[in-house]
């Protein structure tokens, strides 16, 4: 089902407006705010050309092989021998470990949500 236009236009309106209240307000700076709303779709509804280049190689996915193949570089914090290989595996443990406590907040959450609506 597609987006109705008016709410995609008004929201869009909405988000604009409150970016540049954040602007003159200090909050972001003007290349920020040139920034965001490059990426916003047009007001005729064109869709942005901005592409993020983190992503625009379109490797999102995490690549298990790709860190094997890393962790054989003695150069790369993933090696066992790098002087930086402590603290690189203690950000990824603290990485895992963010998600299984936000997966579980978020188990948790909606399960309580579920059993209050069922209630009703």
């Amino acid at each position: 089902m597609a987006p109705d236009p008016a709410q995609t236009a008004r929201s869009l309106g909405t988000i604009r407006t409150e970016l540049e209240f954040l602007a003159s307000s200090g909050a972001i700076s003007p290349p920020q705010l040139q920034s965001i709303q490059a990426q916003l779709p047009q007001p005729n509804g064109q869709q942005s050309q901005y592409i993020d280049t983190r992503f625009a190689s379109g490797n999102t996915q995490f690549n298990p092989a790709l860190v094997a193949q890393q962790a054989q570089d003695p150069n790369n914090p993933a090696h066992p021998q790098n002087p930086k290989h402590h603290e690189w595996a203690s950000k990824l443990a603290h990485k895992f470990g963010n998600a299984a406590v936000y997966g579980a907040g978020a188990t948790f959450g909606a399960d309580l949500v579920n059993d209050a609506m069922r209630k009703f």
